[in-house]
C-alpha cells in the first residue's frame, strides 16, 4: 500500500524533485479519501482540516459574492493540490473546494503537515514554490478582470492554459460556464467569442478541445 501511495505522490505537482525520505513520511501521514460529484470538500472561512492532492477527477476552486454570484478561482485535476494555505498562516480554509466530478484524493492532515514542512525543509520549499506560481496567476487575473474586456480576459485565458501545458503542468479540462466565471463574466458572452476566435482564425474547436492556430493574433486580443 504504500509503494502505491508513493507512486500516486510522484504524480502531484510539488513532490516531482522531493526525495525518498520525504516521499515516504507523506505516504505515512496521507489517507484516501472519495467524494461524489457536487460534494463540498473545503468550505471557506472554516478550520482547517487537511491539506489535499488530487488522485482522480475534477474540482473547482471558488468564492462566493454576498449576491450569490460566483467566481472559480481555479479548477484542478490530477497531479495538483488544494488548501496548502494554512499549513503556513494557520488561517482558515481561503476558498470553497466543490467536487465537479466524483473524485480521489489524498488527504493530509493540517497538524502532520506541519510537522512535515519543519522536519523537510526540501518539502517546505516545494510547497512555496507553488504558491509563488499561483500568486503569479491570482495578480495577472485580478490585472485581466480589471483592466481588460471579456475577449481580452477570455484570449489572456487560452493564452495561460497553452503556456502551462507547454511547460507540463497538468491542466483539467474547463466548460465555457467555468472558463465564463473565471473570468467574470457569463457562458453566452464566452460562447459567443469563442465563435469569433474561430472565426478569425486565431483557434479551432474539435469536439470542445481548443487549439490556438494564430498566437500571435490571440496576444494581440489579450491586450485589449
Amino acid at each position: 500500500m504504500n509503494n502505491e501511495r508513493i507512486t500516486q505522490l510522484r504524480r502531484v505537482s510539488f513532490c516531482t524533485h522531493l526525495t525518498d525520505t520525504v516521499l515516504q513520511a507523506l505516504a505515512a501521514t496521507s489517507f484516501p479519501r472519495s467524494y461524489p460529484a457536487g460534494a463540498l470538500i473545503v468550505l471557506a472561512g472554516e478550520p482547517p482540516q487537511a491539506m489535499y492532492a488530487m488522485v482522480a477527477g475534477r474540482v473547482k476552486l471558488t468564492r462566493i459574492a454576498p449576491n450569490g454570484r460566483e467566481q472559480i478561482v481555479n479548477v484542478m485535476g490530477p497531479g495538483q493540490h488544494f488548501n496548502a494555505v494554512p499549513i503556513f498562516d494557520e488561517g482558515p480554509c481561503p476558498v470553497n473546494v466543490e467536487a465537479i466530478t466524483d473524485v480521489e484524493v489524498l488527504e493530509f492532515p493540517i497538524t502532520a503537515m506541519r510537522q512535515l514542512v519543519h522536519e523537510h525543509p526540501a518539502l517546505a520549499m516545494a510547497l512555496l514554490r507553488e504558491f509563488a506560481t499561483r500568486l503569479r496567476y491570482m495578480v495577472n487575473l485580478i490585472d485581466n478582470i480589471a483592466l481588460h474586456s471579456v475577449q481580452g480576459r477570455l484570449a489572456q485565458l487560452l493564452l495561460n492554459r497553452a503556456i502551462a501545458s507547454e511547460k507540463g503542468e497538468l491542466m483539467a479540462p474547463l466548460t465555457q460556464a467555468e472558463m465564463a466565471a473565471m473570468i467574470g463574466t457569463v457562458r453566452e458572452m464566452v460562447s459567443r467569442t469563442l465563435h469569433q476566435f474561430e472565426m478569425q482564425g486565431m483557434i479551432r474547436i474539435e469536439r470542445g478541445a481548443i487549439a490556438i492556430c494564430d498566437r500571435a493574433a490571440l496576444a494581440a486580443c489579450a491586450e485589449t
